[in-house]
């Protein structure tokens, strides 16, 4: 299993975010795989870096 996550903090990022997802689709279509899920949100901007959970979890097994 594979879990990829973006975070993009622009003035484009309503058009980036777009084009990745269709992308992303593209991949889908190609290979024909059928356990995908995709989402996409808007996050609030907290004025610092966010760690993704699952670099959180890494770091966890690790210590």
């Amino acid at each position: 299993m594979k879990k990829l996550e973006v975070v993009i903090k622009d003035e484009q990022e309503e058009e980036m975010g777009r084009e990745m997802l269709s992308g992303i689709y593209g991949v889908i279509q190609k290979y024909g795989c059928m356990g995908v899920s995709v989402r996409a949100d808007t996050i609030t901007d907290q004025g610092c870096i966010q760690i993704p959970e699952f670099l959180k979890r890494k770091k966890e097994r690790r210590g």
